[in-house]
């Protein structure tokens, strides 16, 4: 008859780890899974350099108009890069909470940015979707909250790609959001390296 104790510290080291904080990246997305199993947070940062060719240019202009004693045209052309760089955004978040519900955030460079909060009550479903351009067909991962006629489209503006991106974000956040106990081979499933 085997020991009961042996399996003490199995079980041990599995609820251990439920609490501990845990982080992977995948690329340009990183993904938090909270101490408890209890929320899970999907941050895509943008793939973009901080400084473009077209902004060396644009402060070269600036810089030939200050040389040129034409300050007013120079401190123009440095706001308009200014106001134009600060709408630029640098990373954006879906935050789910069980039992709660979800946040998506929106971090601009010029360090500030925008959230929203879905109380879990009010969300029907999160879904892929696909929007088509001109050129090329998107996937984007939404939310449908009730009594609202638009959805709620999380990485809105970064549109981070479907396979393994808005995938692995789709399934976590399902899974915390319509899942009533923490599941640890689901969660173990979505949060390896595939």
């Amino acid at each position: 008859m085997p020991k009961r104790k042996d399996n003490v510290p199995a079980a041990a080291a599995a609820a251990a780890a439920a609490e501990q904080e845990s982080i992977y990246t995948l690329e340009s997305m990183t993904c938090r899974i909270l101490p408890g199993l209890q929320a899970r947070e999907y941050i895509v940062k943008s793939s973009s350099n901080t400084i473009h060719l077209l902004d060396v240019f644009i402060w070269s202009i600036a810089l030939y108009l200050a040389k040129s004693r034409l300050y007013q045209y120079a401190i123009t052309t440095a706001l308009i890069w200014l106001f134009a760089k600060r709408k630029s955004v640098r990373q954006e978040s879906i935050l789910a909470i069980r039992d709660v519900g979800i946040q998506v955030k929106t971090t601009y460079w010029g360090g500030s940015s925008v959230s929203r909060f879905i109380n879990r009550n009010k969300i029907d479903d999160v879904i892929i979707n696909e929007g088509i351009s001109f050129w090329q067909i998107k996937s984007y991962m939404a939310i449908l909250v009730k009594d609202e006629d638009k959805m709620v489209v999380v990485f809105e503006h970064l549109l981070p790609r479907l396979k393994p991106f808005l995938l692995r974000a789709y399934q976590g956040t399902r899974t915390i959001i319509f899942t009533q106990k923490p599941n640890h081979i689901l969660d173990s499933f979505y949060t390896a390296k595939q």
